[in-house]
């Protein structure tokens, strides 16, 4: 019935649609920031005409991931080079897709107030999966922009004890003076799961036997609540020269250049991870320490980290150009933990110093090195050096694009993989830190629609979770070999695009990875009536067959294991894309060769995806 309105209110609105001038996108700029410096990244407005229907949270990490089975369950990418980073809150790791903080923001500068919003719903007559976002921003003057984002998830699942409510807002703002420059932004994400521990038996999926996935049994009755706050507030003033520019040979005009750049960036983050169960789990899990009736296991991290820093722009030398950026920062962090009912705490505090040498501006030669090391804290000893170079140049009359980049990073393993203590888990290590040396580069060619990207990381005493999902550390070298090749090819009105990703791992029974991930999507494009866009077309992902990690409920993590072998199976999906003005709608048949290939259908051991099942999305774009 939800679809059903749903449609219907589309059609409603089409009379106004048809109404309305098209946008112009030149009067709204956006642009992210990176974490530490709130350098600008431009990037394009998000209104693609194009393949609406992957943009969830789940496709756009990869093209292959291993999670629960529906929207907001925990998720690791099975391509390694596309998974997050070292977080000292190892808790976080299976739900960074899902997370808003400065990494995913978008910053806005507009003329006319712009917004949308984005309604996605799919699944089968009792398991609807809605997800609704929401943007508002305007521009109080040709300085200063404020706004909000909105995004809810709430996704029973097609299986027993599943169901997921997530909420995610923030409230952002930037200001572009003169000499100040600020950007900020407050964020908070709550996350609500039920944990199930997968389907109890195996050939309930391998060999259906005519039950609704919904009435499929299940291992364990579980709930994850996990939350995550957090505050960011960059602030720039310069010091700059003025600069005559000629507009034509009549005119010119001053402009302000930057020279001597004096920045602060605070950042505050709160996480917390809870695991409860309402009678505790006895024969899922190898151990129980609390003699309670119920396990309420919480960790909880608190973050508040302080950057200053002097940067020399690239016009401070004529002669040489070239940016010089020196900071210096300061973390506190205090971790929590229960243990036994009773709660513990541990304030650690720690600073580093870094420099930066760097040239952004022109296409032909840009590059940019990054040196950091920790010289006061836990972390003493921990060091990055960071970098990368490329350009463009013309090759007849393509454009080449090559770029290389490489990191040398010595890190200390998180608190709570040296000591945790829960209901089910327990340990308490002394790893020693973790070594690794990574090289890659890119090579495209944009008009010919290719990109190749090679990377290969060495690591050195790789921490992991083992068969027992218990943290262990490897005293020998791990290599990692990947090859991301994206082609596209165009004939008329159809086109077929193809992502193929090569791994390979020295240490598959420690750092399991798919030798091959393919992701092949054939449509076809058009133009009906001179205004709407017409996207038809289907989808394959497929990866080979490998020991893919399992999920541990209690913990959050994925560990190790050489039992079941997953992959070897296609998931097809059909699909409808058309865009008209300022709207964007989709329809989808998602999984549709379920209905004919009775077999294993599994994300990781346990968990399989979602049956076959139709999906729909609408998005409105307002500039006023």
């Amino acid at each position: 019935m939800r679809k059903i309105i749903i449609f219907y209110i589309f059609l409603l609105n089409f009379s106004y649609i048809f109404s309305q001038v098209p946008p112009n996108y030149r009067f709204v700029k956006t642009w992210k920031v990176s974490d530490r410096f709130a350098v600008v990244d431009s990037i394009p407005v998000d209104t693609m005409h194009l393949n609406f229907q992957d943009e969830n949270p789940i496709d756009r990490l990869s093209i292959s991931n291993s999670y629960n089975g529906n929207l907001g369950s925990p998720i690791q990418s099975k391509l390694y080079f596309n998974r997050p980073a070292n977080n000292d809150f190892i808790f976080s790791n299976a739900y960074c897709p899902y997370i808003m903080d400065i990494q995913h923001a978008t910053f806005y500068n507009t003329k006319t107030p712009f917004s949308y919003l984005n309604y996605k719903t799919g699944g089968t007559s009792y398991r609807d999966e809605d997800n609704i976002k929401f943007l508002f921003t305007s521009n109080v003057n040709n300085k200063l922009n404020v706004g909000t984002t909105l995004d809810y998830i709430f996704a029973p699942g097609e299986y027993n004890l599943q169901a997921v409510n997530r909420f995610s807002g923030s409230l952002f703002g930037s200001f572009n003076g003169k000499h100040y420059v600020a950007t900020a932004m407050f964020a908070t994400n709550t996350l609500k799961g039920q944990e199930n521990g997968g389907v109890a038996d195996a050939t309930y999926i391998t060999e259906p036997k005519g039950i609704a996935s919904k009435d499929i049994p299940t291992s364990i009755t579980g709930y994850t609540n996990y939350k995550q706050s957090s505050i960011f507030y960059n602030h720039q003033y310069s010091i700059g020269i003025e600069r005559p520019f000629r507009i034509n040979e009549d005119s010119v005009r001053m402009d302000y250049v930057p020279v001597t750049r004096f920045a602060h960036t605070f950042k505050y983050d709160n996480l917390s991870k809870r695991y409860l169960e309402n009678t505790v789990e006895k024969t899922f899990y190898k151990n129980t320490y609390q003699n309670g009736t119920m396990t309420n296991d919480t960790a909880t991290l608190q973050t508040v980290t302080n950057n200053v820093s002097v940067a020399l722009e690239e016009e401070f030398n004529k002669w040489m150009a070239f940016g010089l950026t020196a900071f210096v920062e300061n973390e506190i962090q205090q971790f929590h933990f229960l243990v036994d009912t009773v709660l513990n705490k541990k304030t650690e505090s720690n600073t580093k110093l870094g420099g930066i040498l760097s040239k952004q501006r022109g296409n032909i030669f840009r590059y940019n090195v990054l040196g950091e090391i920790d010289l006061l804290g836990y972390k003493t000893g921990d060091f990055l050096l960071d970098g990368n170079i490329g350009g463009f140049f013309k090759l007849w009359k393509d454009s080449i694009s090559l770029t290389a980049n490489g990191f040398i990073r010595s890190n200390e393993p998180s608190y709570f993989l040296q000591s945790y203590q829960s209901n089910h888990f327990r340990w308490n290590n002394n790893f020693g830190k973790i070594y690794r040396t990574n090289v890659g580069g890119i090579f495209s060619i944009p008009t010919r629609s290719f990109a190749l990207n090679v990377s290969i990381e060495n690591i050195t005493k790789y921490v992991y979770f083992n068969s027992e999902a218990l943290p262990t550390q490897f005293d020998g070298n791990i290599q990692v070999l990947s090859a991301n090749l994206k082609q596209d090819f165009h004939l008329g009105k159809f086109s077929l695009e193809n992502n193929v990703v090569y791994q390979v791992s020295s240490q598959q029974n420690i750092l399991p990875l798919p030798t091959l991930a393919l992701f092949h999507n054939l449509y076809f494009k058009d133009l009906w009536f001179k205004v709407l866009s017409v996207q038809l077309g289907a989808n394959v992902r497929y990866h080979t067959a490998y020991y893919a990690p399992a999920y541990m409920p209690a913990t959050g993590q994925f560990y190790s294991q050489t039992n079941v072998k997953i992959g070897n199976y296609p998931v097809v999906n059909l699909y409808a894309n058309l865009h008209l003005k300022r709207t964007r709608f989709f329809v989808e048949y998602y999984h549709i060769n379920q209905l004919f290939m009775n077999t294993a259908y599994f994300s990781m051991p346990n968990y399989p995806i979602n049956p076959a099942n139709f999906k729909m999305g609408l998005s409105w774009n307002f500039y006023d």
